[in-house]
């Protein structure tokens, strides 16, 4: 009794409350404000539900309230509850972080007690387990494995007097799935490498975000149009968590035949197959749209585009044939970010014998043998059979001979865009991508 007089005393202090909670914590419900702490809010957050007969004080799960729910109330208070001492923040007790890599569910997470965000991929802990403060779930995520989100929206009807449906398909996600789940890119505890990215198209099972847009524009200005779009369909608590992305026909103009844009660094890309739109061109456009939003450029680290030796579908000599792996520079199907392997190339001083992986000849010249000494040739260029002088820049990313370098994509992925983006602000930086299959 003295106990529940001296609850009722406290609460008639209070000033502040913090009713309907967002969340309900899932290791103590005497935790009503969620914060991994039983203090004087969640007292008072209790007294005005039993007060408004608000259920969320039925604490012995009877449908009603009565004197049962405050004793139930204040035993957990008193030491029922486990010990919630949440170290690094991330809503997840110390108690169910296992530290031991093995993701079980919310009371056995194999995180890391004194890591927020262990797997480091952007997304804190307690977010990818119990979903966010906002109510959204992170369908599929782990704490101790990478994971990627992408809202995809599209448009379908007529284009220009053409019938196409930009919605990916299962076919294409697949193709998306594998690539990221093959990468390079290490998770800790010695855990397989790799990546789990999420296309929500609307397919159910948690993601039920993606949609059709209305109507059927033959093209629509990025960004201009495109943020109109996302301010419409793309749930506000998906920011900072979701990248989006538009399928459509064009962008900002009518003649425009690019495959995409995208910010850099950012959140936002956009898809524009015209009517290219196959599985491959489909899903290698989303890795390499995607992987501007990753930090990545189209020579990796820099801009110059078309080196022989960046083994990337960044790269526009690989955006549609895929990645070369054979060792000739030619695209041979497979869709990938570049592992950073491949040799340095001197334009200035090529040397055949070495071609692009230090053992694999390549004649660059075209001349039908492979030449024994050093020369000078602008390689980076439209095809493996294109090449220019130096100071020629027909047909080339550029008129210089440099010295080309190979990029590592997967272990240089920016984890922190998302916190990062600016959101329809003119000084974001946007990679328009002059590229498309038949070009």
């Amino acid at each position: 009794m003295f106990r529940l007089m001296l609850l009722f005393v406290l609460v008639s202090t209070c000033t502040q409350s913090v009713l309907n909670a967002q969340q309900t914590s899932p290791y103590c419900q005497a935790d009503l404000n969620f914060d991994n702490r039983l203090d004087f809010f969640d007292i008072s957050t209790f007294l005005e539900a039993y007060n408004n007969n608000d259920l969320q004080a039925d604490f012995n799960n009877s449908g009603h309230l009565n004197f049962f729910d405050v004793s139930a109330f204040l035993n957990q208070i008193g030491g029922e509850c486990p010990d919630l001492t949440d170290t690094d923040g991330d809503r997840l007790p110390d108690f169910v972080e296992t530290d031991n890599g093995i993701y079980i569910d919310e009371f056995s997470t194999g995180s890391n007690p004194l890591e927020s965000d262990t797997d480091n991929d952007g997304l804190q802990d307690g977010d990818e387990v119990l979903g966010t403060r906002d109510g959204l779930d992170l369908p599929e995520a782990s704490p101790v494995r990478k994971d990627i989100y992408v809202e995809c929206d599209w448009f379908e009807g007529v284009f220009q007097g053409r019938v196409e449906d930009y919605r990916p398909t299962p076919a294409v996600v697949a193709r998306v799935v594998n690539c990221f789940n093959e990468a390079s890119t290490p998770n800790p505890y010695g855990l397989p490498d790799g990546i789990s990215i999420h296309l929500d198209y609307g397919q159910g099972n948690g993601f039920t975000g993606g949609n059709q847009l209305p109507d059927s524009p033959d093209a629509i200005f990025f960004d201009f149009e495109f943020n109109l779009y996302k301010e419409a369909h793309f749930d506000s608590r998906r920011k900072g968590y979701y990248h989006y992305a538009i399928f459509a026909n064009r962008y900002n103009d009518t003649d425009n035949g690019s495959s995409g844009v995208a910010e850099i660094n950012g959140d936002d890309f956009m898809v524009t197959m015209v009517n290219y739109n196959s599985t491959n061109n489909m899903s290698n456009t989303i890795v390499h749209e995607l992987g501007h939003n990753l930090g990545l450029r189209h020579g990796g680290f820099e801009n110059r585009n078309r080196k022989p030796n960046y083994n990337s579908v960044m790269n526009y000599r690989h955006q549609f044939p895929g990645v070369d792996t054979t060792g000739d520079s030619v695209g041979d199907g497979l869709l990938d970010y570049s592992r950073g392997i491949n040799i340095d190339l001197d334009e200035n001083s090529l040397q055949e014998f070495e071609g692009v992986t230090g053992s694999f000849a390549i004649d660059w010249n075209r001349n039908g043998f492979t030449d024994v000494f050093p020369y000078s040739a602008n390689i980076n260029c439209n095809s493996i059979s294109t090449w220019r002088p130096c100071g020629s820049g027909s047909n080339c990313y550029d008129s210089t001979c440099d010295v080309l370098q190979d990029h590592d994509d997967w272990n240089n992925i920016n984890w922190s865009r998302l916190s990062q983006s600016s959101d329809r602000q003119e000084e974001h930086e946007i990679e328009k991508c002059q590229n498309w299959p038949g070009k």
